[in-house]
């Protein structure tokens, strides 16, 4: 790769990385507002978690949609059309009167929102190819957690400052731009294939359910993205209300815990030359959830306990993804739209259909918080033990 094209390439990854963020900026810029969301809303607890649940399974769901349109459409399109989703449903959520209404615009600013994840990782793999892949999409998702660690304590203070409608508000504008960025610097990477063309969902899904390298790492994806949204879901509320801390004070807390996550991704390369990088990732998501539920039957219990034990599965979590992701990407040749896209729809799926679960056991305290993460920790484990070698 030429120093020119190398340029082209980091500038890419720059610009797919600011895009591909959103998708979980509207998820953690909310988080610290749910109670918040809940008092102007009169909303019961896990009435006002549903926000983050119909999100993820907006962003499960809209994956399933945009990987195949990316194989076999183009990259570029389904970005754009994605874009502008998001912004339609991000205004419509900062205008929203009620709750259904607000998680009708949840979902289609998260189908909006998958878009941008299913092509940011997809033209990753165009532009540096297989040797190259995991350390790329590490760097990828290094540079997508930027925004999301920061997420919070920008949700909170905005929380704090115009209320929960001004995060969607400042969404808008943010999707906004990136349209402009999109439309005028982002090309076309797909190499065209005249059986791409061809519509064989149903036998191209059945070769990757076929495909053992694949459903592992699909699964655990799933567990350590169920893991780690279960604790998004529920910590502002044990922070808030039965810890005591403000909107903005909750912020931070968050921000350790990605911190930790854009750490894990700077150790993937490292951790691919000595052992196996997959297998030590989910073995700090099940050490770190494993320490909560103990500390929790202790009844060693506030914020401190709380998010300790969250920074190993946050650095858990970041070594994860990049593996993880490079397997699914790679598990099947020209395929690689509608593999991302089926894993990433099984991991929003999963984490959506979790933290709905969790949040009918409310109210949630450490210790069925911790349950629940041992539970779908256990998952990425097994899952993890049994993949060959990941990278």
């Amino acid at each position: 790769m030429t120093g020119t094209t190398a340029s082209k390439g980091l500038a890419t990854i720059l610009a797919l990385a600011a895009i591909s963020a959103m998708g979980s900026m509207a998820i953690h810029m909310l988080v610290p507002a749910l109670p918040a969301l809940a008092h102007e809303l009169d909303l019961r607890p896990e009435q006002a978690q549903l926000a983050i649940s119909v999100y993820l399974a907006g962003l499960g769901g809209g994956q399933l949609l945009a990987g195949p349109l990316v194989d076999r459409v183009g990259r570029r399109p389904v970005l754009l059309a994605g874009l502008a989703l998001y912004i339609a449903g991000a205004l419509a959520s900062a205008l929203a009167p009620g709750l259904p209404l607000l998680l009708a615009a949840r979902l289609v600013q998260a189908v909006g929102g998958a878009a941008g994840v299913v092509t940011a990782r997809v033209m990753v793999s165009d532009i540096f190819g297989r040797e190259e892949s995991a350390r790329r999409q590490a760097t990828l998702m290094m540079i997508v957690l930027v925004s999301p660690a920061l997420a919070p304590v920008i949700g909170g203070l905005l929380a704090d400052l115009g209320g929960w409608r001004l995060i969607p508000a400042v969404l808008t504008g943010v999707a906004f731009m990136a349209m402009l960025v999109a439309l005028l610097r982002l090309p076309e990477t797909r190499r065209i294939d005249a059986d791409q063309a061809k519509p064989h969902l149903a036998r191209d899904v059945a070769r990757l359910l076929r495909n053992r390298r694949f459903v592992l790492a699909a699964l655990t994806l799933a567990g350590g993205s169920s893991a780690l949204y279960m604790f998004l879901a529920s910590a502002p509320f044990l922070l808030v209300r039965s810890f005591g801390l403000s909107e903005s004070e909750a912020g931070p807390c968050f921000l350790a815990v990605a911190a930790a996550s854009i750490a894990g991704t700077r150790l993937v390369g490292w951790l691919a030359r000595r052992t196996d990088a997959l297998k030590a990732g989910t073995g700090l998501i099940l050490a770190g959830s494993l320490i909560e539920l103990a500390l929790a039957a202790a009844q060693v219990t506030g914020p401190l306990p709380l998010i300790a034990p969250m920074l190993l599965l946050g650095l858990g979590a970041g070594i994860v993804g990049p593996s993880a992701i490079t397997l699914v990407l790679f598990a099947e040749e020209g395929l690689a739209g509608t593999a991302t896209s089926l894993a990433g729809a099984t991991q929003m799926l999963a984490s959506g259909f979790a933290t709905a679960v969790l949040g009918h056991f409310a109210p949630i305290d450490m210790e069925r918080l911790g349950i629940a993460l041992v539970a779908a920790a256990l998952l990425a484990f097994v899952a993890g033990l049994f993949q060959p070698r990941s990278i």
